[in-house]
């Protein structure tokens, strides 16, 4: 009776020793998904479906492996939902543990520098994240975030800081907006560390009106600084700015710009019109990025008043009318075909 109550007892022992060593076999295999597999875990599934789920899609080998190490592990009630990306083979622990501490896939959103609100919106819609129309309302809707470090906003526009951002699947556009509103608190703060507020030439509100135009009109770093001292210098003399891309804003918000200013553009009645309004506009028009903002707070020291864009998206700088006027000329000649280009261009 004792020896079989022995043999009885080894075999279990053997039984559970195999076993463990079977589990621990089935823990350290990787498995085998699809490449670059962005697998969506449902909200309300239980530990066995989502268990369940990831062996079906070849995530994890052994389920039953699975459920054992979850429950060792005591994860069972922390798996959470969403988009998991597994690019590569992991190991049953690896899947859980990214499960368990919710690291989730995150979509990129890329926001140049100078959209307006309604071109940020248009991204949205293009990069998959849902309708424009959804963005520009939760904009609407988040204005009074900005008033309470802008008590004159009346629009987000100017505020949603461009860069690209990370955010995981059914995000929502509110969310979206605040999250780009923060950053710009964020790039605030920067600017304040990089140059004392008290220094400041401007307001934050007209830094930011200003730092719209320098991003309108600026394509190359360099002349960021020199082009936003040119309206900073107008706007001492009470000059007009004569900036176009404000008319071609102003045209878009009554829907009426068609891809060109005309001369009559120019006298479209518009506070944003600054061919008819001496000063800055009243609001930003587009979203400016960290160094445009940096070009409005920290300008170059000249007396230009007029520039003009000539090859490759530069500009010519003139302190005067009549040297304004040369250099235009001069762009003027360079655009003008030849006889020999003519020429050329027949034969």
């Amino acid at each position: 009776m004792k020896r079989l109550i022995l043999l009885l007892l080894t075999f279990v022992l053997g039984l559970g020793a195999g076993l463990l060593f079977y589990i621990r076999q089935e823990l350290r295999t990787p498995g085998n998904p699809a490449q670059g597999l962005i697998l969506e875990i449902p909200r309300g599934l239980g530990t066995r479906e989502v268990v369940r789920l990831l062996e079906e899609k070849n995530v994890i080998r052994n389920r039953y492996a699975a459920l054992i190490y979850i429950g060792y592990s005591g994860t069972r009630n922390r798996l959470q939902a969403g988009e998991y990306l597994f690019d590569r083979p992991q190991t049953i622990p690896e899947v859980v543990n990214k499960l368990a501490t919710g690291a989730v896939y995150l979509h990129k959103f890329t926001v140049p520098e100078g959209l307006t609100l309604e071109g940020i919106a248009q991204k949205w819609q293009e990069q998959g994240f849902g309708k424009a129309e959804e963005f520009v309302a939760a904009a609407g809707g988040s204005v009074d975030h900005v008033r309470a470090f802008d008590a004159e906003a009346t629009s987000v526009e100017g505020y949603l800081f461009p860069e690209t951002y990370s955010f995981p699947s059914h995000t929502t556009a509110d969310q979206v907006v605040d999250a780009m509103i923060s950053r710009f608190r964020q790039m605030v703060d920067k600017l304040q560390q990089a140059i004392p507020s008290g220094s400041w030439p401007l307001k934050l509100r007209d830094a930011v009106i200003l730092a719209s135009l320098v991003e309108s009109e600026a394509a190359h770093a360099d002349e960021r600084p020199v082009i936003a001292s040119v309206y900073l210098n107008r706007l001492r003399r009470r000059i007009l700015l004569q900036c176009d891309p404000t008319v071609i804003y102003a045209l878009q918000q009554e829907h009426k710009y068609r891809g060109s200013l005309t001369l009559a553009d120019l006298k479209f009645k518009s506070p944003y019109n600054t061919y008819m309004n001496v000063g800055l506009p009243p609001g930003p028009i587009t979203n400016p990025g960290y160094a445009s903002l940096l070009a409005a707070l920290q300008p170059a020291i000249t007396n230009y008043l007029f520039f003009v864009r000539t090859d490759a998206g530069r500009h010519t700088f003139s302190e005067t009318l009549a040297a304004h006027n040369r250099a235009v000329a001069a762009y003027r000649k360079l655009l003008r075909p030849s006889p020999e280009r003519v020429r050329r261009r027949g034969e």
